[in-house]
């Protein structure tokens, strides 16, 4: 921002009378952060006041790193003689006052984004198509606040075409305060939902204030399935539709309605703007993110200083209830906040019991931490990530990033593609294909999945132990292993007649009645399963012994991924449904039927039945396109340079001499080897990771805990992040350098590789 106003000018503004004797000093920034603050000279700084934020305290701060005009509530009692002080009411108030007071000298299109979903994400999609056209001032991150959009509005500059602002109305009287401060020319009204209703008395109160931010306003667009009763008879109001850009949405693949609608108005604004859509148009996914990861003392901590507002610390809380469940929950905020205290007791209040500390270090005791899940909140580029990063167990450098944002959006997404009554049931077995079984199964209870899947029973038993309440299906049981399965109330699948009267034995012993079972049948894959003519038999034992129950019948698909030849597939359902039939004749009550897996829920929409299973395609990995293009990997693997070696001709680097440089060449030592999953046949040259986004050969033979790469004519340094699986190189492309599928790469991660937890 470049303000140039000087001292009788912010007078005029802040309404104050200009009694300073000093008006050589001019104004040409502000600030409120002195964490942020580096040279002070020319800059403003607001004392923004709260129960746990005195920004007077501060003022000492900002003198010393070179600020001489302070906003103030009350002056200090240590008043610096060089320095001015602009008293006001309200230290924010008088930010608002700046900002309004810029924004009335820009004559451009000022377009706002409302709404209690998805704001940011169309912020940033239309950012992305205006900016093919228009140089563009938008709101950074997901600045919403009045705080965030006073600071947004003051970065409007005079070669500025056009501005793009979010913002939050979350309570009474916003909407009026919004509109007078921004003035917007255009508003886009995103997803409405249930959020903020209960900080507003009357029934429609949220929509009023809506109501009260349009006015004066030129256009509103809005999707013309959501156009809500309080825009009825508004001319300007521009109703979009996905019918104008059927093309565009199709590129983009979306089968997340949510994502669909932000990209219809991203689309419909842009047009609206004369911009030409790209014809290869790519959408990406707005980075805010929650990390979870391993803490000293045996602590999770949750690592959410993106941004600090009311609404992001509910989510934050919500997670952190969820994770906890009966352990001790501690949350550290910095000393300096911007939410208003009683918002801040409600929430710790609702939350409860919860500790709560204000601090900008780490000063926590270990008792305070041992066996605690530690929520760490601050603004991006606050101290409170160097906590984090403090509390954080020292681990192997080669770590993998769950997200689970993406790992929910791709479980809904396949959801929608199922009839509503079909129940899902999401395999976790091997340890969730690599994610980690403790924290992804979790998570993806809270979902309300229906059922979990494993292949063996002590994976089952390892779900109840971290408290997983949900249906368990075991897949793979053995005769020792029913015992387990009564006691930890697990649903076994029985898969010949022999195994069956194992379990009957077993039920006998331990007087169960009724225990649920899953029949499997083999439908000609001739792996497991109970032939069809073997149903009278296993129809005879169900009738006569009344410990057991039929929870459920599936098989399995030998190929349903075969698109080109989908005749044996069609065989496989028919068999299975001719199975079902004979046994609805002799079993009275209902039953679920399941033989649709990953690839059938996208390829045969007739086998969905009572309920499907995902397994592979829920952590991001398919070959079909529209799930390619509707799907995201879950999973990034990544390392980093922990040293860089410059090589002669004639040197020769690792295990067997197995390179021999030809000419100077430069590689880069990487801490990951084939004990993390990084294959040996990965090495001479077959392997590839990147690094800076650039692809990098390995060298040499991989070993035990390190690869060699080349990394010649690259400008880098020792801790320079190594990408092994990301946006650069797919799994699909990983496991294709290996000759295998994806499925060996991911359950092939070792388990000494550290998992990190990331909810955006």
């Amino acid at each position: 921002m470049n303000l140039q106003l000087t001292i009788g000018q912010l007078c005029k503004i802040f309404e104050l009378e200009d009694s300073t004797q000093d008006h050589a000093l001019v104004v040409n920034e502000v600030v409120y952060d002195t964490r942020t603050l580096v040279h002070g000279s020319g800059k403003m700084f607001f004392a923004l006041e709260g129960k746990y934020r005195n920004g007077a305290s501060f003022i000492e701060e900002a003198y010393r790193k070179g600020v001489r005009v302070f906003v103030v509530q009350k002056k200090p009692n240590k008043a610096y003689l060089d320095a001015v002080y602009l008293q006001v009411s309200d230290p924010l108030d008088g930010l608002m006052k700046l900002a309004k007071w810029h924004r009335a000298h820009f004559e451009i299109p000022i377009i706002a984004i409302i709404g209690t979903h998805g704001k940011t994400t169309i912020k940033e999609w239309l950012g992305y198509l205006l900016k093919r056209k228009y140089r563009l001032v938008k709101s950074p991150k997901s600045y919403n606040s009045k705080l965030g959009v006073a600071l947004s509005i003051l970065e409007l500059h005079s070669s500025a075409d056009i501005g793009v602002f979010e913002l939050s109305i979350s309570l009474p009287h916003e909407g009026k305060v919004f509109n007078e401060m921004l003035a917007p020319t255009h508003v886009v009204v995103g997803h409405i939902g249930d959020k903020h209703n209960g900080n507003f008395s009357e029934k429609n109160g949220k929509k009023i204030e809506y109501f009260n931010f349009i006015k004066g306003c030129k256009s509103v667009f809005q999707l013309e399935s959501k156009l809500d009763d309080f825009l009825s008879g508004n001319k300007g109001v521009i109703k979009l539709s996905s019918s104008a850009f059927q093309s565009s949405l199709a590129k983009l693949g979306f089968l997340d309605q949510l994502k669909e609608e932000n990209a219809i108005m991203a689309l419909g604004v842009a047009s609206y703007f004369e911009v030409k859509i790209p014809e290869h148009i790519q959408f990406s996914d707005i980075a805010m993110r929650l990390e979870t990861f391993d803490g000293i003392h045996n602590s999770l901590v949750i690592n959410d200083t993106y941004s600090l507002d009311k609404e992001s610390l509910e989510a934050a809380l919500q997670y952190q209830s969820t994770l906890a469940k009966s352990k001790k929950r501690v949350l550290l905020l910095p000393k300096e906040v911007t939410i208003p205290i009683q918002e801040i007791d409600a929430l710790i209040e609702r939350y409860a019991p919860l500790k709560c500390h204000f601090s900008d270090e780490l000063t926590l005791e270990e008792s305070s931490l041992n066996n605690a899940v530690v929520l760490v909140k601050g603004n991006a580029g606050s101290s409170m990530n160097n906590v984090a990063h403090l509390l954080k167990l020292k681990q192997h450098r080669t770590q993998i990033n769950v997200n689970l944002s993406t790992l929910r959006k791709n479980i809904h997404t396949l959801k929608d593609l199922l009839p509503a009554q079909t129940k899902s049931l999401v395999m976790v077995k091997a340890n969730a294909y690599g994610t980690g079984m403790k924290r992804t199964a979790i998570f993806i209870e809270e979902l309300g999945i229906d059922y979990l899947g494993v292949a063996y029973t002590d994976e089952g038993v390892q779900l109840r132990n971290y408290g997983v309440k949900c249906p368990i299906l075991v897949m793979s049981p053995g005769p020792d292993d029913f015992h387990d399965c009564i006691e930890y109330d697990l649903e076994p699948a029985i898969f010949s007649l022999t195994l069956l009267d194992d379990l009957v034995r077993t039920l006998i012993l331990k007087k169960r009645m009724a225990f649920p079972i899953h029949l499997k049948i083999d439908s000609g894959m001739n792996r497991l399963g109970i032939e069809p003519s073997e149903i009278p038999s296993f129809i005879d034992i169900l009738h006569s012994q009344p410990e057991l129950h039929l929870k459920g019948v599936y098989s399995h698909f030998a190929e349903s991924d075969n698109q080109l030849d989908p005749s044996f597939t069609k065989h496989q359902l028919d068999v299975f449904l001719g199975v079902c039939e004979m046994l609805s004749k002799h079993v009275s009550y209902p039953y679920i039927k399941h033989m649709a897996n990953s690839a059938a829920i996208i390829n045969q929409p007739k086998a969905s039945l009572d309920m499907v299973r995902m397994g592979l395609i829920v952590y991001g990995v398919a070959d079909h396109l529209r799930a390619k293009k509707a799907l995201e990997p879950v999973i990034e693997w990544r390392s980093e340079i922990t040293q860089i070696k410059y090589l002669s001709k004639g040197d020769t680097v690792g295990y067997n001499r197995a390179f021999l440089a030809k000419k100077e060449t430069t590689i880069a030592i990487v801490p990951v080897g084939y004990a993390d999953g990084f294959r040996r046949s990965l090495g001479k040259g077959k392997g590839t990771v990147f690094i800076g986004g650039k692809s990098c050969k390995t060298v040499g033979n991989v070993c035990m805990d390190m690869v060699m790469v080349d990394v010649t004519g690259l400008k880098l340094q020792e801790g320079h992040t190594v990408e092994i699986i990301g946006e650069n190189q797919s799994i699909l492309d990983f496991a294709a350098q290996l000759n295998t599928i994806p499925y060996e790469v991911l359950t092939a991660l070792s388990l000494r590789v550290h998992r990190n937890y990331v909810l955006t």
